[in-house]
């Protein structure tokens, strides 16, 4: 275990109180009916791979500086830290699941809670920064103006995608009717009651099911200025960017099946069954595929990008005018 429950008298401290509290379980099991060390192992590739992915795309950009001329590079550096930290926080808690069977946090509520906080923090601004990404691809395409849709620097977006992901995410560790740590999934998720319900909708319907919204109209549009133009796009040599494209919008279908089971319900699952395993692990598909799919994507729509960014940094109004009295 990575915490014990301490000896120390620590009774009418809450802060105490919250981190020394056993974990909340929806029913009692047995360890070693759920250990899974195949998908451990498994698990542990994919993310060493994806930390890796992440950050050579992310010195990449430093290296090469494409910040100083792609605004899309502001947004695939920031989900590419992102990833990194979700991937370094979050996997190894998870491969520890699935190798025992049993939470890290067992004896320890207040880090199960913590835990659940930080994956719907991270999801959430992935989300948000895939949003960012495709309104920038949309714009490059259409040849729209960045301030005009987006209006704030990008680093002002990155800001902003954290701080409403942590405020969606904070009933996780305000509310104690919410997480607990279910076997079936592995993991410290939201549970069955109601408070867990209400939170999991308005998290679905903000951090996921709009951001997800947008994100299908942007490339949607973007396929049909492809496809209206084949031609002119394939003489630039930007037709090629359409399968780019159809894999940003597979992406976000993703955690789509964790969702589904959990809704459904993960009690109706045995502890053999893989369905859970397979679709907590491909919550985590999406950030492995994005050092690909980004990385591509600086590489097949760098010139619109390009002609995107001097458009945007481009004065608006070259005219001064000269004070009454100033001399000439």
């Amino acid at each position: 275990m990575f915490f014990s429950k301490s000896n120390d008298s620590g009774e009418g401290n809450p802060f105490l109180e919250f981190f020394e509290e056993d974990v909340v379980t929806p029913f009692p099991y047995n360890p070693e009916d759920y250990k899974a060390p195949g998908a451990a192992i498994g698990l542990g590739v994919f993310s060493t791979s994806g930390i890796i992915a992440n950050l050579l795309l992310f010195c990449y950009i430093l290296w090469q500086k494409l910040y100083k001329n792609f605004i899309s590079s502001h947004f695939i550096a920031h989900i590419c830290i992102t990833n990194a930290v979700g991937l370094a926080l979050l996997t190894p808690m998870l491969i520890y699941s699935f190798w025992y069977g049993d939470s890290p946090w067992i004896l320890n509520n207040g880090m199960c809670r913590l835990q659940a906080f930080v994956t719907c923090s991270i999801w959430a601004v992935v989300h948000y920064m895939i949003l960012c990404i495709a309104g920038v691809h949309v714009l490059t395409f259409a040849r729209i103006h960045y301030d005009q849709l987006f209006g704030l620097h990008p680093m002002h977006h990155c800001v902003l995608a954290w701080i409403v992901a942590f405020f969606l995410s904070l009933p996780c560790i305000t509310n104690g009717h919410i997480v607990h740590y279910d076997p079936i999934m592995r993991t410290c998720i939201w549970g069955r009651s109601d408070a867990s319900y209400k939170f999991l909708a308005y998290f679905i319907i903000l951090g996921v099911f709009i951001p997800m919204v947008f994100v299908y109209y942007a490339y949607l549009r973007v396929l049909g200025i492809l496809y209206h133009s084949p031609i002119v796009f394939q003489s630039i040599g930007l037709y090629k960017s359409r399968f780019l494209v159809y894999g940003f919008l597979f992406g976000t279908l993703y955690q789509v099946p964790f969702y589904v089971v959990t809704i459904y319900g993960t009690h109706k699952f045995s502890p053999s069954s893989l369905i859970p395993l397979i679709s907590i692990s491909l919550c985590f598909m999406q950030i492995f595929l994005a050092p690909v799919l980004y990385g591509l994507s600086l590489i097949q729509m760098k010139e619109e990008d390009m002609a995107l960014t001097a458009r945007a940094h481009k004065p608006h109004n070259s005219y001064h005018p000269v004070n009454s009295g100033q001399n000439v």
